[in-house]
């Protein structure tokens, strides 16, 4: 399995199978990671990539935009830091060569990070679906791991997935929105984002069903009493020929109803997994649009 080490001065980064190692030139994307379980609750990224408390780092090896696919490995921080190295001349460091010796390398003190199986990342003694957290402090995205490969090298090599709905909304015109319910509706949208871009898939649920309860609130005039029973509100789009965004709001119900532990062990009901939070983000945005005060850009 391969190890990885990182000059700090100038962030060259070198491979190795020990400590004799080569450049990768060009330098590859290493990216802070963390793995997660969906049933943690609240996610949180590292709050900085340090190799002594044991941090962890995503190599891309390959990325489709387009798609939203990462390819890569990972690796762990271990032992002390920084490890010494001998390694070959860095290209983008000729002037190096004059300090090496007959065998062409010399002696460097890397922070080093080796390879690592993602499952020995995974929580042990958790249920719930893994996630990878890419990117540190408030600076980070989710991620959904979809394939893991044994490569030649002993390495994984895992194939990444963005949530394909990753906490957007279409534009909103705040005007639409009527004056006296506006503020609560742009709060309930704004943790409701919030959500979607930091937590677990029930989580965003949550605040999926609280965001519609807003909307219906605000699109219907509603009164302290007309909040406690929101099922008559729903059955008004209906008869207000908003089918869809009917639709859409009973969709998030259903799965609200379905991520509590009660009626998931009554019912006997599939756990909820990271594609109904991105279908509870796209119902949002799409009762948002049937209401008219939104477009999708």
């Amino acid at each position: 399995m391969l190890n990885i080490g990182i000059e700090k001065d100038h962030q060259f980064v070198y491979e190795a199978t020990s400590f004799w190692g080569h450049a990768l030139w060009p330098s590859p994307t290493l990216t802070p990671a963390k793995v997660v379980l969906d049933s943690m609750g609240s996610i949180e990224s590292e709050k900085k990539c340090d190799p002594i408390n044991g941090g962890c780092l995503f190599r891309e090896d390959s990325y489709d935009p387009s798609a939203r696919i990462r390819r890569g490995r990972f690796y762990i921080a271990s032992g002390q830091q920084p490890a010494e190295w001998y390694v070959q001349v860095h290209p983008a460091s000729p002037g190096e060569s004059r300090e090496a010796g007959r065998e062409g390398v010399i002696k460097k003190r890397l922070d080093t990070y080796y390879g690592s199986p993602l499952q020995n990342l995974i929580p042990k003694d958790q249920a719930g679906q893994p996630l990878v957290i890419l990117g540190f402090q408030n600076r980070f995205t989710i991620w959904t791991i979809i394939n893991v490969e044994a490569i030649s090298t002993g390495e994984d090599l895992v194939t990444l997935k963005a949530r394909t709905s990753l906490g957007i909304l279409p534009q909103i015109d705040e005007t639409k929105i009527l004056k006296k319910y506006r503020a609560a509706v742009l709060e309930a949208l704004d943790h409701f984002t919030d959500e979607a871009r930091r937590s677990a898939p029930v989580s965003v649920i949550d605040r999926a069903r609280d965001a519609v309860s807003q909307m219906l609130l605000a699109k219907y005039k509603a009164t302290p009493d007309d909040a406690k029973d929101l099922g008559p509100l729903t059955k008004r789009l209906q008869d207000d020929g908003l089918v869809i965004a009917e639709s859409a709001s009973k969709i998030i119900a259903r799965l609200h109803a379905r991520a509590k532990p009660v009626e998931k062990t009554k019912r006997k009901m599939r756990p909820i997994r990271e594609q109904d939070a991105e279908l509870a983000i796209q119902c949002v945005g799409t009762v948002l649009c049937e209401f008219g005060w939104a477009d999708w850009p």
